[in-house]
């Protein structure tokens, strides 16, 4: 009679590999919600803020470019509406560079998850690689 041995087998490593596999997907899926999640709120915050400040700016803007018409009319004519507007232009522009320069630093989306991800991939392969060192057959 053969006696099967207590030993797991290959099955068993499977099934565990697989169970391993399943639980670290589902955390980093977890990690990428909770990471959108908290984007999706700053993002809100901020565009609430940013409309709100540009709505007053826009207007304070408003009001003393007309004032600023008005009060040089008399010596610039329709001139000063051209001055103002290369004055926005170049504002405008400054403007533009800086979020431009802002944009390109900041971090990719989900970076912390893709990281992860990086890492459970290359502890997989390097655990494949050592594991198929070890499972040679020995004489």
């Amino acid at each position: 009679m053969i006696r099967r041995s207590q030993e797991p087998g290959l099955v068993d490593a499977l099934g565990q590999l697989a169970s391993t596999l399943v639980r670290t997907v589902q955390s980093r899926i977890e990690l990428a919600s909770i990471e959108l999640g908290e984007a999706r709120g700053r993002l809100v915050s901020v565009l609430v803020v940013t409309l709100v400040v540009a709505l007053l700016f826009g207007g304070a803007v408003a009001a003393a470019s007309a004032w600023l018409a008005v009060s040089l009319w008399d010596r610039l004519g329709p001139a000063v509406l051209g001055w103002i507007a290369l004055g926005y232009a170049v504002v405008a522009c400054l403007l533009l560079l800086w979020l431009r320069g802002r944009l390109a630093h900041e971090p990719a989306l989900l970076a912390e998850t893709l990281s992860e991800l990086r890492q459970d991939a290359n502890l997989l392969r390097s655990a494949s690689k050592g594991a198929g060192a070890d499972d040679r057959p020995t004489r």
